[in-house]
């Protein structure tokens, strides 16, 4: 196994190979890289996915580590790509996470919590399918509510199965589903979408950061979107019963869903803007 860190210094290199070394990983080693081109040159020819690249996220340019993510997994889908990130900066990997990345260790790392996410992203995923009769009522619903009461047209751009609790965006509307079908939904915005979509839907002024107010604002347009999709789902075999919508608000914070179900991911974005938000569904058949 080859542990490629993408780093602007040797500081991270040398504590993972430290890490290594220590924990007496069998066929391990470590290479140094600083950016796109000498991280894809570092990947090994003989691909048979022993690889992983580790990518600091302080590079002086930003926009370098989702790059070289961007670019490792373009070359080599199948090699795992962790983010090295302090946790109060993992609210800001969106782009990255996009482009491919398959998780983040917070730094200041312990050995074993690396050592964990190294081993967890080398074991074998159980092949999941997206049924289409949850996620296609969630997604109308989500446009629907957000044209009619915000006045906003939506464009989707991406549908993914997702693999961790980290959420895209800075606050999350989360509501739980229970009854024949069970799980949850959550729509996560970036700050200034929510304060958007509620100064929109109230009338009022854009407010100008994360209030009580905007985050209850939040919890309403998920209520709504949630109401929405059961009136759909209610038509077939899969009806469900509501929880009482919650908001959970910080960069790099995360939800727990249900294990063993499908956790499909939807990206859009407002029509003529690039920022992106995303629709999260985990829901399954009761008895799955």
């Amino acid at each position: 196994m080859k542990i490629i860190v993408a780093s602007p210094n040797q500081t991270a290199f040398g504590l993972v190979k430290n890490i290594l070394v220590n924990a007496k990983v069998q066929n391990a080693d470590a290479a140094h890289t600083t950016g796109v081109e000498d991280t894809l040159a570092a990947l090994s020819a003989d691909d048979k996915g022993r690889d992983m690249v580790l990518v600091d996220w302080e590079f002086p340019d930003d926009q370098l580590p989702t790059r070289i993510v961007a670019a490792v997994k373009t070359k080599r889908a199948t090699t795992p790509v962790l983010l090295l990130c302090v946790k109060a900066k993992a609210g800001g990997t969106f782009s990255a996470m996009k482009a491919g990345a398959n998780g983040v260790v917070h730094k200041p790392f312990e050995p074993m919590a690396l050592l964990r996410a190294v081993a967890e992203a080398f074991k074998p995923k159980e092949r999941q399918s997206v049924n289409v009769e949850f996620i296609n009522p969630f997604i109308d619903a989500t446009r629907n509510v957000l044209q009619t009461m915000c006045g906003v047209e939506i464009v989707r751009k991406k549908l993914f199965l997702k693999e961790d609790h980290r959420m895209l965006g800075e606050v999350s509307g989360v509501m739980g589903l229970g009854g024949a079908a069970t799980g949850s939904v959550v729509v996560s915005f970036h700050n200034r979408q929510a304060c958007f979509l509620v100064g929109k839907m109230l009338g009022s002024e854009t407010p100008t950061e994360l209030t009580p107010e905007v985050c209850d604002g939040v919890g309403e347009l998920i209520n709504m979107i949630s109401g929405q999709a059961k009136a759909t789902l209610a038509k077939t075999k899969y009806h469900f019963n509501i929880s009482i919508p919650s908001v959970i608000s910080g960069a790099g914070h995360e939800i727990s869903h249900r294990q063993g179900t499908p956790n499909i991911v939807v990206l859009f974005n407002f029509q003529g803007e690039t920022e992106e938000f995303a629709l999260q569904v985990c829901l399954a058949p009761t008895g799955q």
